[in-house]
């Protein structure tokens, strides 16, 4: 009889073992899915401020294009033409920020959308 209730007590701590070892094995598995999500929100991120940088180059690039195009055809713009053009690169200079921070915000939102592997499901 204590032989029987000796197997059957090595028998049941090694299925509540197993059992642990799954709830392990899902709490890996939900903190890898975590911080997957936490790489691709910073990925996106990443990728929106190479999107804004490449922009503002561009913007600057057809700035001096249309300056040397200018000088060429012999059409030199007047002086205040001059400040027109900085009140036009800083009007895209803010739009740029506001792109910017549109993304940050975007990217924050998805980053508060994602559930810690601690919460339950």
């Amino acid at each position: 009889m204590t032989r029987t209730v000796l197997w059957l007590t090595i028998g049941l701590a090694a299925l509540g073992g197993a059992a642990q070892a799954q709830t392990t094995l899902r709490d890996i598995q939900a903190r890898n899915a975590a911080a997957q999500a936490v790489d691709d929100v910073r990925r996106d991120m990443l990728s929106n401020q190479i999107d804004v940088s490449n922009a503002n180059e561009r913007a600057r690039t057809q700035v001096i294009l249309r300056d040397l195009n200018d000088q060429r055809s012999g059409t030199l713009p007047p002086r205040d033409d001059a400040a027109r053009r900085d009140a036009e690169l800083s009007a895209s200079i803010s739009r740029m920020e506001r792109l910017t921070q549109d993304a940050l915000d975007q990217s924050n939102a998805r980053m508060r959308a994602i559930k810690p592997a601690s919460q339950p499901n």
